[in-house]
């Protein structure tokens, strides 16, 4: 009952407007037919119950909204799942205690609201402080990587073996740098500094940065002239071209990787570059294949490999798509995969250079 009256408090105001009309209705109808009165409340009766049926009909509705609110309002009140405190022992009582439904949903939102901007501030403060203990640990984690590679240009040991000890270094150090790139990709914009560099230069800084494995795997390189210079982030483009440079080594066991450019010049000005990275490896399934740039997916390739993260072609992508670079890929199954960078730049933007 207690909420039959409070849904007739909300109402007082529409009821006395309801009563006032028809005492007008009637009054004025009596003066001028005063034989119609008995009429014309017959007509007022009638109006009443319609009203009165339709005013039990939205008080059902008021009610059950009333009661589904106030079972919210407890169940958070016994799982404490939003609410602590003072508030967790006040809230049944406020809500009970509001003059109106709005006002004890109003109440009820406004608490929620305030205590998940709460948890929110508190959720941003801890996930900062591990970002920092990760920046942090992938920092000092290149000291003993660094004094381990010292460590091994001094020991004397057969060839075989200081090759793959320097190749399992090589990749602790390569998943190093890719948990680096990973937590700096939010804020990539204001790290990139556009300069003008020959792209062979480039290309040749991440080939020698893998030597170690195409000597270790036995796999030939054929490096093609490039005779272009482009406008683009030296640091995040050599990091995609070492990611590549990694995927097409880690899945060919035989033969070898091509790399090569090429630049078609238009008359305006300006020019479309396009550089293709070919392997003979095992290639990529066709069902895998739309899906490869994906955050954290392996395909069957990865799976078979059981060290594969899925990361780093999702890292190639948002790279390229701030330095305005389109990434292709074209696979056969046991036909090798192609990889095709392409995209356009202006003499204007060389020349300001």
């Amino acid at each position: 009952m207690r909420l039959w009256f409070r849904f007739l408090r909300e109402k007082r105001a529409v009821s006395a407007l309801y009563f006032l009309f028809i005492f007008f209705f009637v009054a004025v109808g009596s003066l001028s037919h005063i034989e119609n009165l008995e009429k014309l409340l017959y007509a007022a009766l009638l109006s009443l119950a319609a009203w009165a049926g339709a005013g039990i009909l939205c008080g059902l509705e008021y009610v059950r909204k009333s009661r589904r609110l106030e079972e919210t309002a407890a169940h958070f009140v016994r799982s404490g799942e939003l609410l602590a405190g003072e508030w967790r022992d006040k809230l049944g009582e406020e809500i009970e205690r509001a003059g109106s439904f709005a006002e004890a949903q109003w109440f009820l939102l406004e608490l929620v609201y305030e205590e998940q901007v709460k948890n929110r501030q508190q959720w941003e403060e801890k996930s900062a402080e591990y970002m920092d203990y990760y920046v942090l640990w992938t920092h000092q984690i290149k000291t003993p990587i660094s004094a381990m590679k010292l460590l091994m240009s001094g020991s004397e040991r057969n060839g075989r073996e200081d090759f793959l000890m320097r190749e399992e270094l090589f990749k602790i150090e390569q998943y190093v740098d890719m948990v680096l790139t990973f937590q700096r990709l939010e804020s990539i914009s204001s790290d990139m500094v556009l300069q003008e560099y020959d792209l062979h230069m480039l290309v040749k800084q991440a080939v020698k940065k893998y030597s170690v494995l195409f000597i270790n795997k036995g796999l030939s390189l054929d490096l093609r002239e490039m005779s272009c210079r482009i406008l683009t982030d030296e640091k995040w483009f050599v990091f995609c071209l070492e990611q590549l440079l990694s995927n097409s080594i880690k899945y060919t066991q035989e033969g070898g990787i091509t790399i090569s450019a090429e630049e078609e010049k238009w008359e305006g000005g300006g020019s479309r570059i396009r550089l293709t990275i070919q392997d003979t490896g095992i290639g990529i399934r066709p069902e895998d294949l739309p899906r490869i740039f994906d955050k954290g997916f392996t395909g069957y390739n990865g799976r078979m490999d059981k060290r594969s993260t899925g990361i780093g072609l999702y890292l190639c992508r948002q790279v390229f798509r701030h330095l305005g670079i389109r990434i292709k890929v074209e696979s056969q199954e046991g036909g090798g995969t192609r990889v095709i960078l392409c995209w356009n730049q202006t003499d204007s933007f060389l020349q300001a250079d």
